[in-house]
């Protein structure tokens, strides 16, 4: 590992009256920059909590590569002429370096600050310049992207643009250098990006602008929702087939009571007396479809029904955080904000992770089209009786009694594009978990959904 730049190790002569900036080594450098290690010296030597002074008489001139004496107090010393030591430097200038190096030194600590919070950040940060040059690029953005600081410093942004995007983009920031109109600057926004690898993955960015001395400078603060993606895909797809399960457990049952009138009325035939052999062996035919038609039937509604529960022992509290996590940047970008309210921890319970997630996503999507404006969304959780209880309100538009008192019947559905599904799918999981699942609505005041399930196994 490259140890970096060597320290500059400064003295600096005090007549002990003089004000002086605490002595610091900077714990790490500014790129290129070597960090500064300041030592003070003076005629009367001290120590306290904050500032030491050692002694002048221990001051060696081949140990530093400067030395600052205002006040002349190393004149009578022994080998710290002027005229033998380049590194020393005495009077006005000195003090004016004082002063200068108190300011260097308090501004770099800020600075090392700032890009220390930056460079550890978990989110991409990469910042382009008017051409479209990569100039600042996180540790995030390394690990998100897979190139390293410094191969991505310096490139063109569009390495990490997958095509055809990749000059559109640069048309964009010369559209933008030239008006000043702004697209999504200021906006969260769903696009996506190139890794090193040439795999292309969904991400979640806002973009800001900041001009300074004449010159704009483009900042991209990135996440990788991946994982997020995935599980709204999961999500739809479950929606689907649960429509199709649904649809097939309908047809089913309503084909189920013809198929056994038809085979017992057949059965009863081949009871009956006088039946020549071509009869009696179509009466058979027909008996034997019926059975297979059944058992079919059967199998299909068996195939439809939802998985079992596979329930361990954890902390409710932390599986409704999983579920915010997924929504955090799209409520940012849709101006809803998130207020919990806790009345106390949550005994651990038994309980699905992942049915209860999709649960928690199903009220979190619903909210989020309930409120299309923006709103805040309350997550109350709490023992009530013999449950754990979890309250959802939003600020939305509210439904009708109509509406709520249909809400969670499969194929009951608000929506131009819904499937009438998602909250019948929230109650059968909720039922087979023990609890119970309600709402109460106001129209223009908004929703609030109520889950309880069972502290008891």
């Amino acid at each position: 590992m490259n140890p970096g730049p060597k320290a500059m190790r400064i003295a600096i002569v005090l007549n002990g009256q003089e004000f002086i900036c605490l002595p610091i080594t900077l714990p790490f450098s500014l790129e290129g920059y070597p960090p500064l290690d300041l030592v003070l010296y003076g005629v009367t030597p001290g120590t306290s909590p904050a500032l030491q002074v050692n002694p002048l008489t221990d001051l060696r001139p081949d140990e530093f590569d400067l030395i600052l004496d205002g006040q002349f107090l190393t004149a009578g010393l022994s080998d710290f002429s002027p005229e033998r030591l380049g590194q020393l430097i005495t009077g006005p200038l000195a003090n004016f370096l004082k002063g200068l190096i108190c300011q260097l030194q308090e501004l770099r600590e800020k600075q090392e600050i700032n890009a220390g919070i930056i460079k550890s950040a978990t989110d991409g940060i990469v910042t382009i310049n008017e051409d479209h040059v990569i100039i600042g690029y996180n540790e995030g953005a390394e690990n998100m992207f897979g190139y390293s600081r410094v191969e991505a410093l310096g490139q063109d942004l569009k390495i990490l643009i997958p095509p055809p995007y990749k000059e559109e983009h640069r048309g964009y920031l010369r559209r933008y250098v030239a008006t000043r109109e702004a697209r999504v600057i200021g906006r969260h926004v769903r696009l996506r990006a190139q890794r090193r690898d040439g795999s292309e993955f969904p991400m979640s960015i806002s973009f800001s602008v900041a001009e300074i001395r004449d010159n704009l400078y483009f900042t991209g603060v990135i996440r990788d929702i991946t994982e997020y993606q995935e599980m709204e895909d999961r999500l739809l797809q479950s929606e689907r087939l649960a429509a199709v399960g649904n649809t097939v457990t309908h047809i089913a049952h309503e084909i189920k009571n013809p198929l056994l009138i038809i085979g017992g009325f057949a059965r009863q035939l081949l009871k009956s007396p006088g039946l020549d052999d071509k009869a009696r062996q179509k009466l058979n035919v027909i008996t034997e479809e019926v059975s297979s038609l059944e058992a079919m039937v059967a199998e299909m509604r068996d195939f439809v029904r939802l998985p079992p529960a596979v329930k361990s022992r954890g902390r409710l509290e932390a599986a409704i955080s999983d579920a915010l996590e997924l929504f955090q940047d799209t409520f940012t970008e849709n101006h809803i904000k998130i207020k919990r309210v806790e009345d106390g921890p949550l005994p651990p319970l038994d309980f699905d992770p992942k049915q209860l997630r999709q649960v928690l996503i199903n009220l979190f999507k619903n909210a989020l089209e309930a409120m299309p404006r923006g709103g805040e969304i309350t997550i109350s959780s709490r023992v009530s009786g013999q449950n754990a209880e979890v309250v959802l309100a939003d600020t939305g538009e509210g439904m009708p009694p109509e509406v709520a008192a249909n809400i969670f019947q499969p194929y009951f559905t608000t929506k131009a594009q819904g499937t009438g599904l998602g909250l019948a799918i929230c109650q059968s999981i909720i039922q087979e978990h023990g609890g119970s699942i309600s709402v109460k609505s106001t129209p223009g005041k908004g929703s609030v959904f109520t889950i309880q399930l069972p502290l008891a196994p």
